[in-house]
């Protein structure tokens, strides 16, 4: 994450660097990314840039914590707006998602960064380390209503949403990289949440 320092700039010094930050992901794929390119567009001087951020990772990981903190309101708002109702709850988080990388200001930076398989490892895995993800299901399990669902054992909670985020990352990921299919990748998305709600198996006769 960026340093102490960044974070006390003045905002317009820190929005103009963020803004030549996104443009320079935009531009090229994440192995072709040019610091020089982001310190003239920024109008700052590379040492500068070396106070801010550790490396070019560290840019990303920062831009992308903050689309995690909207993506946090989108699921709280959901979740009051649905009653609980945690898969309407991912479906609201893949439009929010899907609406974000089919931007026109958001396209290149998506396919930029998530068609490099390394690169979305390391940022899924940079999301998913113990702090975020108890975050992550505290406020599932603080929210959603269980009483509507069908749970066997104190751990179907956990699967449950485990299961969700499986499917919802892999729709994200098929919008961000065939954005010309976005809405064949949706229905497909709710055919197999309807599938999982009603379950896989035929109940005894």
């Amino acid at each position: 994450m960026p340093t102490d320092t960044f974070f006390n700039l003045p905002l317009e010094k820190k929005n103009k660097i963020i803004e030549a930050i996104k443009k320079e992901f935009a531009r090229v794929p994440f192995d072709k990314v040019s610091i020089n390119k982001i310190v003239q567009d920024a109008n700052i001087s590379r040492g500068s840039f070396y106070m801010y951020f550790e490396d070019k990772k560290d840019m990303l990981i920062y831009l992308l914590s903050n689309y995690h903190e909207e993506v946090m309101s989108i699921i709280k708002e959901s979740f009051k707006r649905n009653s609980g109702d945690v898969f309407e709850v991912f479906a609201d988080i893949l439009k929010f998602t899907a609406n974000f990388g089919t931007a026109k200001e958001n396209i290149a930076f998506c396919m930029n960064i998530f068609s490099n398989q390394t690169l979305q490892n390391d940022i899924i895995l940079q999301f998913a380390n113990r702090g975020r993800k108890n975050d992550f299901f505290n406020l599932f399990k603080e929210y959603t209503d269980t009483k509507s669902l069908n749970l066997q054992s104190p751990n179907d909670v956990d699967d449950i949403i485990d299961i969700l985020i499986s499917v919802t990352q892999k729709a994200t990921m098929d919008i961000f990289l065939c954005i010309g299919e976005k809405d064949e990748i949706l229905e497909a998305y709710t055919n197999k949440i309807t599938i999982l709600k009603r379950g896989m198996l035929k109940e005894n006769s």
